[in-house]
């Protein structure tokens, strides 16, 4: 449909098109009458009424369409100090346009301006909340807990679960102090587990925390064990792989002293 202007926009054009380029004939025609018109309409109401500008073609140098070079000015102008919401709302009541924040964010990167802000609280910044301990709004206290509440997720101490590794885990505490079965047993015969080791189970399955089934070994030996396949159902064929185990580790150890021997007699 074929846009219908009135007389007072009509006579706009005539006198403002002559020396003045498509976007800046858009721009000043959207402000002075509040209106949405783009560069295609204004070209082609140029071109029906053969009314000639007289610029050169295109945008002259630091101009665009969607950012003339007198918003740019203005952007420049008034970045400081501003937040990209906030230069938006001023572009927009200045200049009757209708920016977002992610084009002005956009411009703003492309210019290399900086706001100055830091997004931190200036030194000396009073918090709203500055002496207003234990502040609630009326009615919410129905929301609250009652005194001696239990969640409904609670369980009793000695409460045995699987964690996600596939480890029996134990409640040995309120509220929710928990520990590995394993570990616990073990270090109930044996004291605390060495550091640098581990507690592996003889037959494989982490559910059996019977003593006899579990040992202490280093972690360098339980990555041969895996590594190399030594571990077995059988507790017994396990134990073998073990002793194999510590044995390949103590060979590294060996070679690796020697190595290191060479290096430091040349």
């Amino acid at each position: 449909m074929k846009k219908v202007y009135t007389a007072e926009q009509k006579e706009f054009f005539r006198d403002f098109i002559p020396g003045h380029t498509t976007t800046e004939v858009v721009a000043e025609f959207n402000r002075r009458f509040e209106q949405k018109t783009t560069a295609s309409k204004v070209k082609s109401y140029k071109t029906n009424n053969r009314i000639k500008s007289g610029t050169r073609k295109g945008n002259p140098a630091g101009e665009s369409e969607l950012f003339p070079r007198k918003i740019r000015d203005f952007i420049r102008e008034n970045n400081k100090g501003k937040t990209a919401l906030q230069m938006t709302e001023l572009l927009n009541r200045t200049f009757g346009t209708a920016y977002n924040v992610e084009q002005i964010k956009s411009i703003r990167g492309r210019m290399h301006l900086d706001s100055g802000l830091t997004g931190h609280f200036e030194p000396g910044h009073i918090p709203a909340n500055k002496g207003k301990k234990g502040v609630r709004y009326k009615g919410c206290e129905k929301t609250w807990f009652k005194k001696g509440h239990v969640p409904y997720n609670h369980v009793p101490v000695n409460t045995e679960v699987m964690s996600t590794g596939g480890y029996l885990k134990i409640k040995i505490a309120e509220p929710n102090v928990w520990g590995f079965k394993h570990i616990m047993e073990w270090e109930k015969h044996n004291g605390k587990v060495p550091e640098g080791c581990l507690i592996s189970f003889k037959d494989g399955d982490h559910r059996n925390c019977n003593i006899d089934n579990l040992m202490c070994i280093t972690k360098a030996e339980h990555a041969i064990l895996n590594h190399q396949k030594l571990r077995s159902s059988s507790p017994e064929l396990t134990k073998t792989g073990l002793l194999l185990a510590k044995l390949k580790h103590k060979i590294q150890e060996v070679q690796k002293e020697g190595k290191n021997g060479r290096k430091s007699d040349s």
